[in-house]
């Protein structure tokens, strides 16, 4: 493809991966609403700036500030290489999301931006600006005609000798500062509005826009974003005039960011693009009733416009807004008098602003016929990523039940051809119904979430996905340009400020280290993709407590015992889970929850189970890092012989062309298994007996093993070699609490168990036998044993301490020096001060 390449591009960099979590008794699977822990992950080659691209070349590609397709000198006698934008496969390759990264977390502003930048593959499809005005931009009023307010604002002295009144006509040669250079822009959309209204005097307006380009937004959780202007409600414009007050986050669209240079000037076109694409990132990240956004960057006369959904992140070819006012006129008449919807907000949310400091937002939110009101967020990290599901989890109440149950809302984005979780759910329980009969059913439904609301999203009587509604049928054109994405370095990227969560920097570490592998629908880098998504909200009845935060050993140990007992069912239907993890195995009490029933075990998550069919492979890189099977990760088979018997008897074998070709990998229930080992695994290095708190120096060595385990600096030959080492586990072997002993003995039966099963699959590959997977009794056994062991049942877990957990991270970022115990004291954070028209 045709790559505009802008100068300073990086090189191979590991980023480290952050999450979070407060400390809420209850949570549903956060990994921001857990105490942060961070990871390394593998670095990244990103894209260089190729050598057929010249500087002479580049600089005569620019016109007005407006940037012209770079073709490679390579294919300048030919065709320009271009890319292919498509639907996504069954299965989408493993995506690492980087804005799990401390980068993101922890780091100023250019150091999240450049974050952003990774997490869009560094580029963004160009799409022609008459297709963008097609399918992406608000439609215009009916009974406008942008030429005839074209020629009523010349008639009127607005546009004059061919440029707009109050903006220079070459911005670039004017020595004042941007902001005030672009100044005049408030009045030239003032002047365009009124013109819209002489010729048609019934028009609503809507929205305004304004300029702040000294104001930060201000939203519930730390943002730095800095619009140079933006359009907002027409009550947000009145109050910023009135009080010029910070701009809200919740009533900001179409961010602005301008450059006097043109774009062809590349440290200003890197900026001003990270400038845009950070706060159209930030909008859909911290505003949970936003479907899309737009965005508008300006560089000298090139007025070029972004768009972002859940399913793709575009920019349309730049415009010159002197010599094509119509352009102009008509992009600022179909913001203005957009519909709210049109603008990219959810018609089925409702803000409920708090009325002092103290409070947060609360939305009421429709799933059906029901109205719920929030709670509090139980998880929103996934929408971060600009593109992706962006699942965000609520603790709701039903607004029309007295009673005030407590029930769990998950909003996410599905990939068009997915099935719903309540469609997975559904046919799941009539598989194993037909299969293995009706016990079995009622066994696996008693240890699974309850739905009791559901819905695919409509506006107006249309699925609110983004192919058909919100790009209104558009299919995006096959053989585009690409923007390259770049942030210069800036002096004082590297100053941190606060974690965008609710957390103090302190909490950064071990009590829970969590790398999701998550399923975007992308490509591999330098091949964009549009990943079409339909919108899906689904209530649970059940509000209970994960494997993070159970303190109970005894308690996390019956969980893992009865989903084990409700996978036995599930397997044997042939179907797997393919991401179980300790965010969605949870302990249920029925008494806490004011019903009646035994405590029990539950497994949620279903939107990656399927039917485990032998001949059809499954794209296996689904997962959470932590908990996922050593074959899984590497998507090869581990336990196979290294050479069979007829290759050691009769060495011609070997001339065989296929002798080592390794087989087709396909999830089987032992990675599921697997899976529930590295929880329990998980739960013993990251939590204390609370009555015997382990010396300093073993803190140390668990803290190191913990590194090996549990991040990618160990890689997965320390999990594999973890998992098939028996003499390693043992008290004195995994430097855990003489307290866990008959745990830790407990797992080694367990892990030897899965060894022997792995081993026994690996002889008969070729070979579909159910049987060698029926471990499931055996396993859930062990776990009783030690759930019914009274020295087991009296142990109470706390998690490691705060230092420890800054040992840890040093540790991980290379920085380690001293004992566990040996820390700076963090710094005080300026408080923030609080307003109530500032957060509508």
């Amino acid at each position: 493809m045709a790559i505009q390449v802008w100068p300073l591009s990086r090189s191979k960099r590991t980023a480290k991966l952050t999450r979070g979590r407060t400390k809420e008794k209850f949570d549903y699977h956060s990994p921001l609403s857990h105490r942060t822990r961070s990871v390394y992950l593998s670095a990244f080659t990103r894209s260089r700036m190729s050598s057929n691209f010249s500087a002479g070349h580049m600089a005569d590609t620019f016109n007005h500030g407006i940037a012209t397709p770079i073709t490679p000198k390579s294919t300048q006698t030919g065709t320009t290489t271009t890319s292919t934008i498509t639907g996504p496969p069954e299965e989408s390759p493993l995506r690492i999301r980087t804005l799990d990264s401390s980068n993101y977390r922890l780091g100023g502003t250019n150091a999240r931006r450049q974050v952003v930048m990774s997490e869009l593959d560094e580029q963004v499809p160009e799409v022609p600006l008459d297709w963008y005005f097609k399918y992406i931009l608000p439609p215009l009023p009916d009974g406008i005609n942008t030429e005839m307010i074209v020629n009523s604002l010349k008639q009127s002295k607005v546009i004059k000798n061919n440029k707009w009144v109050g903006i220079p006509e070459e911005p670039r040669l004017d020595k004042r500062h941007e902001d005030k250079v672009y100044a005049g822009f408030e009045n030239v959309f003032e002047e365009i509005i009124a013109a819209a209204k002489t010729q048609k005097p019934d028009l609503e307006q809507q929205f305004a826009l304004k300029l702040t380009p000294e104001k930060n937004v201000t939203s519930e959780r730390d943002s730095s974003t800095k619009p140079d202007a933006h359009f907002t409600t027409l009550e947000e414009a009145a109050r910023l005039g009135r009080d010029g007050g910070k701009p809200s986050v919740y009533n900001v669209w179409d961010s602005h960011e301008f450059k006097k240079n043109n774009e062809g000037v590349n440290d200003t076109m890197n900026i001003c693009v990270s400038q845009i694409v950070y706060d159209m990132q930030q909008i859909m990240a911290l505003d949970p009733c936003r479907r899309f956004t737009f965005g508008t960057s300006i560089n000298n006369r090139a007025f070029r416009l972004w768009f972002c959904c859940r399913g793709a992140f575009l920019t349309a070819e730049p415009f010159d807004f002197m010599n094509e006012p119509e352009k102009l006129v008509h992009v600022f008449l179909s913001f203005a008098f957009a519909s709210r919807t049109d603008a990219g907000w959810d018609p089925s949310m409702t803000c409920i602003l708090p009325t002092c400091p103290t409070e947060k937002r609360q939305y009421k939110i429709q799933v059906g016929d029901k109205t719920y009101v929030t709670v509090k967020v139980l998880s929103d990290y996934a929408a971060d990523s600009p593109i992706g599901r962006a699942t965000r989890v609520w603790l709701v109440t039903d607004e029309a039940d007295p009673s005030n149950r407590q029930y769990v809302l998950k909003d996410v984005w599905v990939d068009s051809e997915r099935a719903t979780e309540d469609e997975i759910r559904s046919a799941l329980l009539i598989d194993i119904e037909e299969k293995c009969g009706g016990d079995a059913r009622a066994l696996v439904e008693n240890h699974l979430l309850t739905p009791v609301a559901f819905e695919k999203l409509c506006i107006n009587t249309s699925a609110d996905d983004t192919a058909g509604v919100i790009m209104r049928g558009g299919s995006v054109p096959k053989n585009l340009n690409h923007l390259k994405l770049i942030v210069p370095q800036q002096s004082g990227s590297s100053k941190r400020s606060r974690i965008s969560t609710q957390e103090n920097v302190v909490d950064v570490v071990l009590s829970g280290i969590r790398a999701r592998y998550v399923q975007t629908g992308d490509t591999v880098r330098n091949s964009a993709r549009v990943t079409h998504r339909f919108h899906y909200r689904i209530v649970f009845f059940e509000y209970a407590r994960t494997m993070y935060d159970e303190k109970h050993l005894s308690n996390a140990l019956g969980a893992l015992a009865d989903v084990i007992e409700a996978l036995r069912w599930i397997h044997k239907s042939n179907w797997v889970h393919r991401d179980i993890s300790c965010g969605n195995i949870y302990w249920y009490e029925c008494k806490t929850a004011g019903i009646d029933g035994e405590n029990r075990g539950l497994l949620g998550d279903l939107e990656f189970a399927k039917t485990r069919t032998p001949s059809v492979a499954h794209e296996v890189h689904i997962g959470t890092f932590n908990f996922m099977a050593s074959e899984v990760i590497t998507g090869h088979y581990l336990f196979r012989p290294t050479l069979n018997v007829n290759l050691l008897e009769d060495p011609t074998q070997l001339l065989k062309p296929d002798v080592f070709t390794q087989p087709q990998f396909i999830f089987n229930p032992l990675h599921d298994l697997e899976s529930i080992w590295w929880i329990l695994v998980y739960i013993l290095y990251f939590n204390e007996d609370q009555q015997n708190i382990v010396d300093t120096e073993l803190a140390n060595d668990r803290a190191k093993k913990a590194l090996k385990l549990f991040t990618q600096e160990g890689q997965t030959l320390d999990r594999l070699q973890f998992l098939q080492t028996n003499d390693e586990l043992t008290v004195e072997g995994t430097c855990l609490s003489p307290s866990f002993k008959f745990v830790i003995t407990m797992a080694r039966a367990y892990a030897a168990k899965l060894h022997a099963a792995y081993s026994s699959y690996a002889k008969h590959l070729s070979a579909y036998k159910e049987g060698i997977f029926e471990i499931h009794d055996y396993l859930v056994k062990a776990l009783k044993l030690a759930h019914d062991d009274p020295q087991v049942d009296s142990i109470e877990l706390v998690g490691v301490t705060r230092s420890l957990k800054r040992k840890f991270d040093k540790m991980e970022s290379g920085r380690d020096s001293g004992d566990a115990f040996s820390s700076k004291k963090n710094k005080k954070t300026k408080k923030k001060t609080w307003s109530p028209d500032a957060m509508q």
